[in-house]
């Protein structure tokens, strides 16, 4: 009777060893579960926190005080004191709406026309390579204008007219896309109008500003 009881009893220590086991790798699988799922979800959120917002359109406006050089096309046959074939760089300082204080620099290339002065699209960094170095900026691009946070916009002007004010003030119009940027305008898309005038006689005596809309 004796060996019996000891049996039965040994018989149960090892159900309820089993159970134990058994409830314990239930239990553990759970808490494995639980964590792999808390960890997919972080990672789900880090993700969504991770991608950039749409791209809003807004208005855009900006306005610089500028000044030009002029480079003669020797190669096309420029002749003094003739205003083209030539290049007009320049740089100026200003503000830009959703920037702030700014600066620019353009380039365009001058040729004569039934009305005058015809403005083509030309490189920027074709003059301005170190002055925009680190920017990545692609051939296309005729102008920028940046901050000194890191962020820029990139134009790609279709070109512009001219009509003589005075002899001492040309004004001068076209249009322009936006074709990119750096910092928080990097894939920015947008289209300007571009108006502006300059002296003839002092190279220091000119003005641009540009509105329409940007998308970033």
């Amino acid at each position: 009777m004796k060996k019996y009881v000891n049996i039965r009893f040994i018989y149960f220590l090892l159900v309820a060893a089993v159970v134990f086991i058994s409830s314990c790798k239930k239990e553990e699988s759970i808490a494995d579960e639980m964590l792999s799922a808390a960890v997919a979800a972080k990672q789900n959120t880090d993700n969504v926190a991770a991608r950039p917002s749409n791209p809003v359109k807004r208005a855009y406006r900006d306005s610089f005080t500028t000044a030009f050089g002029f480079v003669p096309d020797f190669a096309n046959g420029w002749t003094p004191p003739n205003p083209a074939p030539a290049w007009y760089p320049g740089s100026g300082d200003g503000n830009v709406a959703h920037m702030g204080k700014a600066k620019t620099y353009f380039n365009q290339y001058a040729t004569f026309g039934p009305a005058g002065l015809i403005s083509s699209p030309a490189p920027v960094i074709m003059f301005f390579s170190s002055e925009l170095a680190g920017l990545n900026i692609p051939m296309n691009v005729t102008s920028v204008v940046m901050d000194n946070k890191g962020n820029a916009i990139w134009f790609q002007s279709s070109g512009s007219t001219t009509t003589p004010v005075s002899p001492t003030r040309i004004n001068f119009t076209g249009e322009a896309s936006i074709v990119g940027g750096n910092g928080k305008f990097a894939g920015a898309t947008g289209e300007v109008v571009l108006n502006g005038y300059f002296n003839p006689q002092n190279p220091n005596d000119a003005s641009s500003w540009q509105y329409g809309w940007i998308k970033y």
